[in-house]
């Protein structure tokens, strides 16, 4: 009886461990806050991918930047201590230079032109990039076209000479603003709140719904809709980790994720669309930059940063990326 307790027992003890060595849980991080529409697309990741593989893949998800900044997750991710995260795609470009392309402004008339460009043959060009990085692009995720907030209108070309921005710690995008005569200070995310409330910087530059989650119009006066570029929230995966899992889990886990980047993005359209009323009852002053001068913006500023960007992707990727932006 006792030894037929005791091999019940290591029956029992033997099928926990290969229930629980059969659960794959992947930990993915990212910096934007839990309010925020890319939390919500991650938990809308989370949730369908448990249930569907019925329990054998698991998320879960650091938000907030609690393993770090972007860079500091690319790192945990390459090196396999974590299995995903995102990023928007001016703070990867330093390591993955290729996604540099995107840093060229108005680029894309709308946000479909760039869903449809980023899903089509120029984001195929941009996750082969991110494989020779020992990485698997899981999709382009929105932030949407970014604007600013400001002590001041920005309603003209010549109203951006002396106007103090914070910019990503970026020399292209350095020297794109530079070339406008605005003055670019790098400065960490977390860092724009108390430097626009300090006067350090005149304003800073977003997608529209970024200014309501971080509550910068609580220090500034006016909101200047410029759409001057769209930077994606690259979701990437160790490509080592994908290529582990089995082919009907990976297809899983793909089909889930093109899902999420659908909910995402239209999480975001949503958040953008009500924002400018909630700018607006703050009490902020709305004015769009006329069409000549987001016109002779990015005149200026992609001929200042066109050589910059063939010397760091190589001319190859240049040309290649440009003709499939075009398809």
């Amino acid at each position: 009886m006792k030894t037929s307790f005791l091999a019940a027992l290591a029956v029992a003890t033997s099928l926990v461990a290969t229930s629980a060595t059969a659960q794959t849980v992947i930990r993915i991080a990212h910096a934007q806050p839990e309010a925020s529409p890319l939390h919500e697309a991650m938990e809308h990741f989370k949730s369908n991918l448990e249930d569907r593989s019925e329990g054998a893949l698991q998320v879960e998800i650091f938000a907030g930047g609690q393993l770090g900044s972007v860079n500091e997750v690319l790192e945990l991710v390459q090196s396999g201590n974590i299995q995903m995260g995102t990023g928007a795609s001016v703070l990867l470009s330093p390591t993955i230079p290729e996604l540099g392309m995107l840093d060229q402004f108005l680029l894309f008339e709308d946000e479909e032109h760039a869903r449809n460009t980023l899903d089509g043959p120029a984001g195929d060009t941009l996750n082969a990039a991110m494989e020779n990085r020992g990485l698997a692009g899981m999709g382009f995720l929105e932030l949407g076209f970014r604007s600013f907030s400001g002590n001041r209108a920005l309603d003209s070309l010549e109203a951006f000479e002396g106007f103090r921005l914070r910019s990503a710690d970026n020399p292209i995008q350095i020297a794109a603003w530079r070339s406008i005569g605005a003055v670019p200070l790098p400065l960490a995310w977390g860092e724009i709140y108390s430097s626009l409330q300090q006067g350090l910087i005149d304003g800073q530059e977003s997608a529209l719904s970024s200014m309501v989650v971080e509550r910068f119009y609580e220090v500034q006066s006016d909101v200047s809709l410029t759409g001057h570029i769209y930077w994606p929230e690259v979701w990437f995966a160790n490509l080592d980790f994908v290529n582990s899992l089995s082919e009907d889990e990976r297809a899983l886990m793909m089909e889930v994720a093109g899902e999420t980047v659908g909910v995402q993005r239209e999480l975001v359209a949503a958040a953008n669309a009500a924002t400018l009323d909630e700018l607006a009852e703050a009490g902020l002053t709305v004015t769009e930059l006329p069409a000549e001068d987001r016109d002779r913006m990015a005149e200026t500023m992609n001929s200042a940063i066109a050589e910059m960007l063939r010397d760091s992707v190589g001319g190859e990727f240049f040309d290649a990326f440009s003709a499939a932006l075009e398809q």
